[in-house]
C-alpha cells in the first residue's frame, strides 16, 4: 500500500487513491488460492517455512483493511491515513518507512521488483540480467534517478551471485510448430 500511496503522491492523485482501485488490485492479485485473490508476502505473520504461508492469503474485502480510517488503526504504517476518509504522505514518509514497515533495514529491490513484476513485459536489448529487474520496479513505482537517496534508504540493490534467468523470453513474431504467429 505505501509503494501504491507514494506514487500516487508523486502524481499528484493522492486524494483519489482508493484502497480498491484496479492498480492496486493488480500489485496483489495471485492465482492459486481457491476463495482469497490476494497475496501479501510481506507482511509478518507465521513461522517462515520457505513456502507460501497460508496467512498470506487475503479476501476481497481489501478496501476494508487498507481504507485511510483502517489504516490509521495499524502499528506499522497508521500515519498513512490523514483521517478516516483520506490518505497522507508526509515529509518524512522514507523514515517511517524504514524504521515502521522495514524494521530500520533495506528490503532486496530485486525481490520486490520479481514479486511485482511477475505479470509485466519487458522489451529489452541484450542478455537479461537482474538489474533489469531493479530498473523495472524502480520505473514501476516512480523512483527515478533524483529519488536515488530515498530508493537507496528503503531498498538494497544487492545481485545475487548465483546464475539465474531473470525473464521468462516470449517469442513475439516466431512461428509455431502449426505455423501460427505469436503474439
Amino acid at each position: 500500500m505505501y509503494l501504491y500511496l507514494r506514487a500516487q503522491d508523486r502524481a499528484g492523485k493522492l486524494d483519489a487513491a482508493s484502497a480498491s482501485s484496479d492498480e492496486l488490485l493488480e500489485l496483489i492479485t495471485m492465482p492459486g488460492h481457491p476463495v482469497k485473490p490476494y497475496y501479501f508476502p510481506l507482511i509478518d505473520r507465521g513461522k517462515r517455512t520457505g513456502k507460501p504461508l497460508a496467512t498470506f492469503w487475503r479476501a476481497e474485502n481489501i478496501s476494508g483493511s487498507w481504507s485511510p480510517g483502517s489504516i490509521r488503526r495499524q502499528q506499522g504504517g497508521g500515519w498513512l491515513g490523514a483521517n478516516e476518509s483520506a490518505y497522507d504522505m508526509p515529509e518524512n514518509h522514507v523514515e517511517l518507512a524504514r524504521k515502521q514497515m522495514l524494521w530500520d533495514k533495506p528490503v532486496s529491490a530485486l525481490a520486490m521488483g520479481a514479486y511485482f513484476l511477475r505479470n509485466d513485459g519487458f522489451v529489452l536489448s541484450g542478455e537479461p540480467m537482474a538489474e533489469d529487474v531493479i530498473s523495472g520496479f524502480r520505473a514501476k513505482f516512480d523512483y527515478p534517478e533524483d529519488t536515488l537517496l530515498e530508493f537507496t534508504r528503503l531498498f538494497a540493490s544487492d545481485i545475487p551471485t548465483a546464475s539465474f534467468d531473470w525473464f521468462e523470453p516470449i517469442g513475439f513474431g516466431q512461428l509455431d510448430d502449426d505455423g501460427v504467429a505469436n503474439v
